[in-house]
């Protein structure tokens, strides 16, 4: 546990030194108060311009899954840039060999970083949604963004060389996020084209709040997680 530890208190130190990284971890909380009150002002002031009684509050749930993934996303997105670094100096296959091991090293950058983001969403989710969650619907969704976010680290860091890479990858690793707003748009089979994307699974639990599309969720993400590791534990040994 001690090197374990040790080691993710290097990951945070890292972050730390990092301005860029130390913005991106905060980037959520900023987001989150933008939504919160900006998107409800916004939508006075369209309400007025185009003289309608709603043009975003429809979609208030959407915003609030994007905060619930963007969280996540972006701490995850911190690790992968640590990893890539440490990849770029060598340190990923010195610490392999190190007592925390292999094992270890993914724990620290991986599950405690997706860990620590499902608490910071879950505590921005509870102040600062549009609309109102059931704290299961919550904590369900938060652990399914979670999880996801663990793809979309796996992804970064696999396909990228270098930090410039990696925040390419991040880029296109966004298009993760493009189930989220497919069952607000469109309610004919073809949403069922996204089903690839755990992201659009979880929108469909979120919407219809039926624990039936949990199954999927958990199911391809864990089938991206299953792929993407071979790649990354073969990344890790050069």
């Amino acid at each position: 546990m001690k090197p374990l530890l040790r080691s993710f208190g290097i990951f945070m130190y890292q972050i730390t030194r990092d301005n860029m990284l130390w913005a991106v971890c905060i980037a959520p909380l900023l987001v989150a108060v933008f939504f919160r009150w900006g998107i409800p002002h916004l939508e006075t002031l369209l309400c007025v311009h185009f003289q309608q009684q709603t043009v975003l509050s429809e979609y208030y749930l959407l915003f609030d899954l994007f905060l619930s993934l963007i969280t996540p996303y972006l701490f995850c997105f911190a690790a992968a840039m640590v990893m890539l670094t440490e990849y770029d100096e060598n340190i990923t296959s010195y610490m392999a060999i190190t007592p925390i091991g292999k094992k270890g090293y993914v724990l620290s950058r991986l599950l405690l970083p997706a860990v620590i983001s499902f608490f910071a969403s879950m505590l921005l989710m509870h102040f600062f949604t549009l609309t109102v969650w059931p704290l299961w619907v919550v904590t369900i969704t938060c652990l399914l963004t979670s999880l996801l976010s663990v793809v979309i680290a796996l992804l970064i860091f696999t396909f990228s060389h270098n930090r410039v890479e990696g925040m390419a990858v991040a880029k296109l690793s966004g298009l993760v996020m493009l189930g989220l707003p497919v069952p607000f748009f469109l309610s004919s089979g073809l949403q069922y084209l996204f089903s690839p994307l755990p992201s659009f699974w979880i929108a469909k639990f979120s919407v219809e709040r039926d624990i039936l599309f949990l199954l999927p969720a958990i199911l391809f993400s864990l089938l991206w997680v299953r792929l993407l590791y071979r790649k990354f534990e073969q990344k890790l040994v050069q």
